[in-house]
């Protein structure tokens, strides 16, 4: 029986809190045992604390009843569910492979169609498909099936693919503003927020026209109207709407940026566990973006434990940017728990064999990470060499342009000149104050600052505290 159990508390802890609120608003169970293990299934998932154990005494075949329930629930709203069912007879269709029973499924989820759902547009070409094959086999009674559903939604298609090419549209406008940073996309956002809340349009269209709209806000840093968004898509998802845990994950993953862009660190911490527990294409961003939140949170040990865990995904990706980015924390949470020997080492070691990547995509983020370790090690002749043999002054100058800039490598830089006595004190003190001249730092930049400085001080504390004082 405990093992029994042991593998129902494992299931139930996958339970993401979207899927409980929408189990919440389905299950009519007469029973009440099973209406206390689905009950305690919900409240576990919903709350932040220590799950509450189930009750060992009930039936374990009750147990089994609400596993198989909750799973069937879920599949039945799955959008990747959807898609890969319509995909798969997409491809016997083509291959003449499709058997009697898939069909007769078919021609009923047609035959009793009635809203546009997640994956509409792909349905619709599917019995586009289907109508031809069945034509040809001259099945006159199934075609008239497929024939009144293409007639019945064509306007609803035409619809979703003028819609679609829109957005196509809209999103290269709104990816080119946050590259080039230049051409004004507020134009858009009264359509992308019509298409966002209309039922009538199909699930992939609305979802992306969310996806635009959070680029949107970003772009123009208007966080309330960000959260405004996101708590409306919870809502969709908590209805069983453009739901599976691929979307949950990104979601979630989104919540994490936007809690942390409002210091809410806490929250933010409690998103990003919500979104390291689908394993999907992007596991590895969200699992950094979490370890960053745990470091913020002074939690180098759940950090540590983390990146442990996750040593296979970080081996395996092709991801250069996010393997960068994984490495970087690495070396970061290591020197957080004093193994500064092991941090240096990793970055050497790192740095030889990916030495291209990281010029090409993260420098900035990887020599952050390992410069900090060089000082604390007060290796200051390392810091020296490195930033002269990989043009990094250069290269920081470039960056000082960005918005969110904080000059942690060009002080490192700077300190290691003086401590090499490449340089006096009050040189030192117009270098380290010379990135700050055109800069109005924001609240998190200004907080980035002081602990860069804090850090920095240990090794000089006249210098830098004179620094702090001035920011």
């Amino acid at each position: 029986m405990k093992t029994k159990l042991k593998k129902f508390t494992a299931f139930s802890k996958t339970i993401l809190p979207n899927e409980a609120k929408y189990l919440e608003s389905r299950y009519q169970f007469t029973d009440i045992e099973k209406r206390n293990i689905i009950s305690l299934v919900i409240t576990n998932a919903l709350s932040q604390n220590k799950p509450v154990e189930f009750n060992a005494e009930i039936n374990k075949r009750k147990y089994s009843y609400i596993k198989d329930w909750i799973e069937k629930k879920l599949a039945s709203i799955d959008v990747d569910t959807t898609i890969a069912w319509v995909m798969s007879l997409n491809k016997k269709i083509l291959t003449d492979a499709i058997t009697s029973n898939e069909e007769k499924e078919f021609l009923y989820y047609i035959s009793a169609y009635k809203n546009i759902e997640f994956n509409f547009q792909n349905l619709y070409e599917l019995a586009k498909e289907y109508k031809s094959y069945l034509l040809v086999r001259m099945r006159y009674k199934d075609h008239k099936i497929v024939a009144d559903f293409l007639h019945n939604f064509k306007n609803n298609y035409l619809e979703a693919t003028v819609t679609k090419e829109k957005l196509y549209e809209a999103t290269a406008e709104i990816t080119n503003q946050y590259t080039l940073n230049k051409n004004e996309t507020k134009h858009l956002e009264k359509w992308l927020l019509k298409v966002f809340n209309s039922e009538k349009i199909d699930g992939k269209n609305r979802y992306q026209a969310f996806v635009l709209l959070a680029f949107m806000y970003t772009n123009y840093n208007e966080n309330d109207k960000l959260k405004v968004i996101f708590d409306q898509i919870d809502y969709y998802f908590s209805q069983g709407e453009m739901y599976s845990r691929r979307l949950l994950s990104n979601y979630y993953a989104s919540r994490v940026l936007l809690h942390s862009k409002q210091d809410e660190f806490k929250e933010a911490e409690f998103y990003g566990y919500l979104s390291i527990r689908q394993n999907n294409n992007d596991a590895l961003m969200y699992l950094n973006n979490l370890v960053a939140i745990l470091l913020r949170n002074n939690k180098p040990e759940k950090a540590f434990t983390l990146l442990e865990k996750h040593q296979d995904l970080y081996k395996e990706t092709h991801n250069y940017h996010q393997k960068i980015g994984y490495c970087s924390y690495q070396i970061r949470v290591l020197s957080e728990l004093q193994k500064n020997n092991l941090a240096e080492s990793t970055a050497k070691t790192f740095l030889k064999q990916y030495k291209n990547e990281v010029l090409n995509h993260r420098w900035h983020h990887f020599f952050t990470s390992y410069f900090n370790v060089l000082i604390i090690l007060e290796k200051y002749d390392d810091v020296l060499k490195l930033s002269s043999k990989f043009n990094l002054i250069e290269k920081e100058s470039e960056r000082q342009k960005q918005s969110n800039y904080v000059p942690n490598i060009s002080w490192s830089i700077s300190l290691s000149r003086y401590m090499e006595g490449k340089i006096n004190s009050s040189r030192l003190l117009e270098e380290i104050k010379a990135p700050l001249i055109n800069i109005l730092p924001t609240k998190n930049q200004k907080q980035l600052m002081i602990k860069v400085i804090d850090r920095l001080s240990n090794n000089l504390p006249e210098a830098f505290l004179e620094l702090k004082s001035h920011i």
